[in-house]
């Protein structure tokens, strides 16, 4: 993309009145700003959403974040995609088949059109997932596809891409060959790394298809604008088989990794919704806008990823003792303040087939005690008044907000453990550059759930996952992971995963802190938005009722 001298919000002011008349409806409608507020400018059938941060890719094959996918999936549609309460739904297929061992899937494809008219293609299926396997592209996603049939062999280069076992028996007909069965496939295809990409487009323009202008998705929008660290602008692709269903006309997502600032903004009417709640304002946003938040756990853990590579997190007691001395009531009772459940282990509650029972071996250990305990491994692995230990620990973001708070608590609880922390912030996209290079000393890292099961997050720790940012590697919690993906039995293969978090655990592989509540800010205007524990929200089932818009903002409308 161009970068172009950045106009702040004046520049979407100038740029909205045309797109508003353009779209047939239009109305401008300006709150009285207050404060650090702005006034703002609504443009009917426009949706505009906070979205945490600013996308590094939309390239499938090489976008890693919630944020980035966020505007993906208004832009592409894979063979199944996420309904209004986060489970998956039929979207490029239309029907499957499974084989009796589960191995074998075969899926009938719709006829649709890329952005541009071309048709969309089983091929084009083909094309992507081989894109993100090739060596060449280092896509941090490509573990997600190896249960395909040779996908892990052609990602480490050990045979050829044509090897993968897919294939196009037509034009609409794609079928699946899996390396063993997997209970939650339907979820794996909807996620961002399944979808397609168009083959026509990247081969002509290599690594600048994503650009505005360039970009031909199958999805209920189309790319027309990114202004770096502003906005990305989508608007409706009138190819998009279910077009007549899609609503909104227009969404502008803006990066606000400061959830105040985002806040401020919402009551400003600036924003629609808003991805994110600065915890330290939720007692004022439940006492004052109750309507704009409806928390519901979600499954998403928040941890301190420890590069286990580097002195002195090389030695398991100071990983332990970093562990025991995190206070995590007060992280989410005091800091944090959103409702979330302090974790003391890796999978999150709600987990589908999934015994659980596992927890630090600490857990029930009064705060005091274990306090010393954690001294007391310090001392022994070497440390203490006298010799203290010293490393970096990064934050996903340059924002002041919880955090920053969180990672103050923290430097406060590891001085304590004679660990003295420097705390290094970073905007979202140099900090997941850095973490998948391994370039850190701790991190504070959170991770969504891709599909509902505990493979998901497990797969965090295996040896040479893309996104096993500390390197842990343990041959016997790798055989466990190995040995559930071939377990057709439910119960059994729980048991499998519930052993291999032990095995983590143990290891003291991570820090867990908590888990994940929803707090996204929607307006009621907003209709279609459903509060769900994936945390997933795809524009084309959103509608906007205009004149409940209006009407919130209607001491100073102009029509």
């Amino acid at each position: 993309m161009t970068e172009r001298t950045k106009k702040g919000w004046n520049r979407r002011l100038a740029l909205g009145g045309g797109a508003a008349a353009a779209l047939g409806a239009g109305y401008l409608a300006f709150h009285k700003p207050s404060g650090n507020v702005r006034a703002v400018q609504i443009e009917a059938g426009t949706l505009h959403r906070g979205n945490g941060a600013e996308p590094e890719s939309l390239d499938p094959a090489l976008a890693q974040g919630n944020y980035e996918d966020f505007i993906m999936a208004d832009l592409l549609t894979g063979l199944f995609v996420s309904n209004p309460e986060g489970r998956p739904a039929p979207g490029m297929a239309t029907d499957w088949q499974t084989s009796s061992d589960g191995l074998i899937w075969t899926f009938k494809l719709r006829e649709a059109l890329w952005s541009d008219g071309t048709a969309v293609a089983a091929e084009d299926f083909i094309f992507s997932w081989q894109r993100i396997l090739n060596p060449g592209t280092a896509g941090p996603y490509s573990y997600f596809l190896y249960p395909i049939k040779n996908a892990q062999a052609i990602n480490s280069g050990k045979l050829p891409m044509t090897a993968l076992g897919v294939r196009a028996i037509d034009p609409h007909t794609l079928e699946i060959t899996l390396e063993h069965p997997v209970p939650y496939l339907l979820e794996v295809l909807a996620h961002m790394t399944m979808y397609p990409e168009p083959r026509h487009v990247v081969e002509a323009k290599g690594k600048d298809w994503t650009r505005p202008g360039n970009y031909v998705g199958n999805g209920a929008y189309v790319l027309a604008e990114w202004v770096p660290n502003d906005h990305i602008t989508l608007v409706k692709n009138p190819h998009f088989f279910d077009a007549a269903n899609v609503a909104i006309e227009r969404v502008i997502y803006y990066p606000t990794d400061d959830y105040s600032a985002a806040l401020r903004r919402m009551r400003a009417g600036e924003l629609d919704v808003q991805d994110r709640a600065p915890g330290q304002q939720m007692e004022w946003i439940k006492a004052n806008l109750p309507q704009i938040i409806n928390p519901v756990p979600q499954m998403t853990l928040e941890y301190i990823a420890i590069n286990l590579k580097r002195a002195p997190f090389t030695d398991k007691r100071v990983r332990e003792a970093m562990n025991m001395v995190i206070n995590r009531e007060v992280i989410t009772g005091k800091i944090s303040r959103l409702g979330e459940q302090p974790a003391y282990n890796v999978i999150p509650p709600g987990t589908v087939n999934f015994p659980g029972g596992n927890a630090l071996s600490f857990k029930a250990m009064p705060y005091p005690q274990r306090l010393d305990s954690a001294r007391t491994l310090m001392r022994e692995a070497g440390f203490g008044p006298d010799k203290r230990a010293n490393c970096t620990y990064a934050l996903r973001s340059t924002s002041p907000g919880t955090t920053r708070s969180i990672a103050a608590l923290l430097q406060q609880l590891f001085g304590l453990i004679y660990i003295d922390l420097s705390i290094v912030p970073f905007d979202a996209a140099i900090f997941y550059k850095n973490v998948q290079i391994h370039n850190f000393d701790l991190a504070q890292a959170a991770w969504g759930a891709d599909f509902n099961d505990a493979e998901t997050f497990l797969a965090l720790l295996e040896t040479d996952n893309g996104n096993n940012y500390g390197e842990y590697s343990n041959p016997a919690f790798d055989a466990l992971l190995t040995q559930s993906r071939h377990d057709v039995d439910l119960v059994s293969r729980g048991q499998k995963l519930a052993q291999a978090e032990a095995i983590a655990l143990a290891d003291q592989a991570i820090c867990p802190l908590f888990f994940w509540v929803t707090t996204d800010l929607v307006w009621p205007y907003v209709k279609g938005w459903v509060a769900n524990n994936m945390d997933l929200h795809r524009t084309r089932w959103v509608s906007i009722d205009e004149a409940a818009r209006r009407a919130q903002f209607s001491s100073t409308v102009r029509t």
